[in-house]
């Protein structure tokens, strides 16, 4: 038997980068530390010590010497691996 077939919309690209996670609920801002592991021009898998649950809203800060900050949401959950999805695609 082959593999299924891949019905994904963006090709994932392994990845080792650690990134900043900042979540937001009423007056109280969160920035816990992480890490991607996969990134495509839709989403990430992250890696961080945070409860999120999927539908969760949030932010990721990437290391980068310009300030670049994107809104994603929580697809995903097992344990403290997440699938997110951003919530504008990265331009190619």
């Amino acid at each position: 038997m082959g593999n299924p077939p891949n019905t994904r919309r963006w090709d994932r690209l392994p990845v080792d980068m650690p990134v900043k996670v900042v979540t937001s609920k009423g007056f109280s801002t969160t920035v816990v530390m992480g890490r991607g592991t996969e990134l495509s021009e839709g989403g990430m898998v992250l890696y961080a010590g945070i409860l999120l649950n999927p539908g969760d809203l949030l932010e990721i800060e990437f290391d980068t010497p310009i300030h670049s900050r994107l809104p994603a949401i929580v697809r995903s959950r097992n344990g403290f691996c997440f699938g997110l999805e951003f919530i504008t695609p990265l331009s190619a």
